[in-house]
């Protein structure tokens, strides 16, 4: 053994005792393993820099693009929910689901995509169950390895071995002759899974690493003391309020309910002042138990029940945000009515605080003042507007359930049609796997699944820096 080779396995051993130690970041650990490459004359820079040009970081960028566009049109969120649906929270059955599934999507393509894809799956799934995202990634990460033995394609090894069998003049491998094989480890790898995740994995949630718990829409309710029935009211021809708008209607200062949505044709729209109301029309209706009963009694308007479904796709089209008056607000000294607070920003006022304190009054009618806080209720990408009236108001407090609202949802399609495309690429080994993606990538852009600027964003640098490094220390070129 030379000097050289002897100052590898030392570098090497420092590296992986820092990995293990977690006391430095582990990126910072990696630059500095290429910088103590290139200072000893081990590695040339082209040499020390090769590992960014290697067709497996491409491959990883262009799966978080893909994983990115996946959680912008509400994928990931949909296939999160239904696998809260079938497993609940329960820790164990969202393991063993997890696992399951990733298990036989990596049999039919590499690992790191299947992986790659389920990562935003996970983490949404980690932050509603409030359960340690490391003990549901590592699990997947774990199970993707195992499903690559289900079948002839899962992994490349299985495919070099059958065509060295067919070379030989012997009968190559069916598509499925590792399964029975291959099922009972990956039985085997679950169970032990399980059990040992426990005392392996560190078990601190997400929540608890924030000061700040995050507020929920119900816990916005709650503090504006607004803690009354949300009703689903249809109109039909008999009811009072049939082709009036909603200014005409009147519905705050006669009855005190507020109209937070309308519901047309199975489908959400803004409530504008100008919104005339329509036979066949459902309103999502706001208020005290006695003010909704005078308004369905009166106005002749039938009373629908919101199931838990109906609730669930509320949340994801309509929400709430606290927003304060700056100083230089052009609002400042004017009423609600006077500004046309509601066609101007599709926004529905629900409650006003001034000094802290709830304004109990009908505060429609109130000069607003410094310092105001406002209720307001809407469609998500009114509220995300909100934030680009900087001069007007500053933005308290976004609820919870925004994290979960998909800006692109009606691009679901696009982006489903986009990974079944590439996972027949990568599975019958059309193209290379690298090639495969980045085409999957720039469509995702191309479609509109996701902005240039979300794709970036979506690349994560700590993750890139150590994949490109692992090529350099782990692997350099020894004479």
């Amino acid at each position: 053994m030379n000097f050289e080779m002897l100052s590898v396995f030392i570098l090497l051993f420092v590296v992986v005792s820092l990995f293990v130690s977690d006391k430095v970041r582990l990126d910072v650990v990696a630059i500095g393993a290429i910088l103590a490459l290139l200072l000893s004359g081990l590695l040339t820079p082209t040499e020390a820099l090769s590992g960014f040009g290697d067709p497996v970081l491409l491959l990883i960028a262009g799966l978080f693009i893909v994983g990115e566009g996946l959680f912008k049109t509400g994928i990931a969120f949909a296939v999160g929910d239904w696998l809260m649906g079938v497993a609940g929270t329960n820790e164990l059955k969202l393991t063993v689901m997890l696992m399951l599934v990733v298990a036989g999507l990596s049999a039919f393509m590499s690992s790191t995509g299947a992986v790659a894809i389920f990562i935003p799956i996970v983490l949404s799934l980690a932050a509603k169950a409030d359960i340690a995202p490391s003990q549901l990634l590592m699990p997947i990460s774990i199970a993707a390895l195992l499903g690559g033995m289900l079948t002839l394609i899962g992994t490349p090894p299985n495919l070099i071995v059958s065509t060295q069998l067919e070379r030989e003049g012997l009968e190559p491998f069916s598509f499925f002759s590792f399964a029975p094989i291959g099922l009972v480890i990956l039985i085997v790898g679950i169970v032990y899974v399980v059990i040992a995740k426990k005392y392996l994995l560190p078990n601190q949630s997400s929540k608890g690493k924030t000061n700040r718990k995050k507020q929920t829409l119900k816990d916005m309710v709650i503090a504006y003391n607004l803690q009354g029935e949300m009703l689903r009211l249809k109109l039909d021809d008999s009811s009072g309020i049939v082709d009036q708008t909603i200014e005409e209607a009147k519905l705050l200062s006669r009855y005190n309910t507020m109209v937070i949505g309308i519901e047309r044709n199975n489908l959400l729209i803004p409530v504008r002042s100008s919104t005339k109301l329509k036979s066949g029309d459902s309103l999502l209706v706001a208020g005290a138990e006695t003010a909704l009963s005078s308004l369905y009694t009166n106005e002749k308007l039938e009373k629908i029940s919101i199931g838990d479904y109906e609730v669930k796709r509320i949340k994801k089209e309509l929400g709430l945000a606290e927003v304060m008056m700056t100083p230089r607000s052009s609002l400042i000294g004017n009423s609600l009515i006077d500004l046309n607070f509601r066609q101007h920003h599709n926004l529905t006022v629900l409650g006003v605080k001034r000094m802290g304190k709830i304004l109990e009054e009908e505060f429609s009618n109130l000069a607003l003042e410094f310092g105001d806080t406002l209720l307001v209720a809407g469609a998500w990408k009114d509220i995300a507007l909100l934030q680009e009236v900087s001069d007007d108001f500053l933005i308290l407090d976004l609820p919870k359930e925004m994290e979960e609202v998909s800006p692109n949802k009606e691009k679901a399609p696009y982006a489903l049609g986009i990974l079944a495309v590439m996972l027949l690429l990568m599975t019958f080994n059309l193209v290379p796997s690298v090639t495969a993606v980045l085409l999957a990538a720039l469509a995702m852009v191309i479609t509109g699944s996701l902005s240039m600027n979300d794709a970036y964003r979506s690349l994560n640098a700590q993750s890139l820096v150590l994949i490109a490094v692992h090529q350099d220390v782990l692997m350099p070129p020894l004479s």
